[in-house]
Order: structure tokens, then C-alpha cells, then sequence
């Protein structure tokens, strides 16, 4: 582990779970993991899935921004 990262969990745990989210928004569909056999056996399930969470996100930046 770099300096940056021991000295700086806090932001660690940010980039963690922000590079966790787009993992599962941006996922390479061509490759063969465990996640893309999930969704390409109920792609509908993840469609809707993004969906929510556009709304989630866009809630979030309202409540945010108020």
C-alpha cells in the first residue's frame, strides 16, 4: 500500500466504494465473471437495477443540493 492510501483511509474507503459502483455500472459484458453470467441470465433484473439507481442517484443529488 502506498503512502497516500495508509495515510488517507478515509478517502480510500471513497475511491473503494465509488470504483464498487461503477464495477457493477460499467461491467465489461464480453468477459466471463461471475457477475456478467448474473446478468446475462436475467438481464432484465439488471436493466431494472440501473434504472433504480439513476433514481437513487438523482434523489440523492436533490436532497444534496438543497
Amino acid at each position: 500500500m502506498n503512502n497516500y492510501k495508509k495515510n488517507n483511509p478515509i478517502q480510500q474507503t471513497y475511491w473503494d466504494r465509488k470504483s464498487q459502483a461503477r464495477g457493477f455500472i460499467n461491467v465489461n459484458l464480453n468477459k466471463s465473471t461471475k457477475l456478467v453470467k448474473a446478468i446475462n441470465e436475467n438481464r432484465t433484473q439488471y436493466i431494472d437495477d440501473l434504472k433504480e439507481l439513476r433514481n437513487d442517484i438523482d434523489q440523492r443529488l436533490k436532497d444534496l443540493q438543497q
